[in-house]
């Protein structure tokens, strides 16, 4: 049940970011702000944001899900 439950918590942090910096590329480090900003094809967007999320550190994820809704997951 633990890890069912961090599997889940881990799940919405990625998919509250993955919502976040599709619809406020600006969030996102310049560079993949401008990747995501540049194009008006949703499928090249939501690269950038995927790749700029796969490089995320789990501390650095929930720093930024912290950041973004004000809602810390773990303490």
């Amino acid at each position: 049940p633990q890890v069912v439950q961090t599997t889940d918590r881990a799940q919405k942090v990625v998919e509250t970011l993955f919502a976040r910096y599709l619809a406020q590329p600006a969030e996102m480090k310049p560079g993949f702000a401008a990747r995501a900003q540049a194009s008006t094809e949703p499928r090249v967007r939501a690269r950038a944001v995927a790749d700029f999320i796969a490089g995320m550190t789990d501390r650095f994820a929930l720093r930024e899900h912290a950041r973004l809704t004000g809602e810390p997951l773990w303490d």
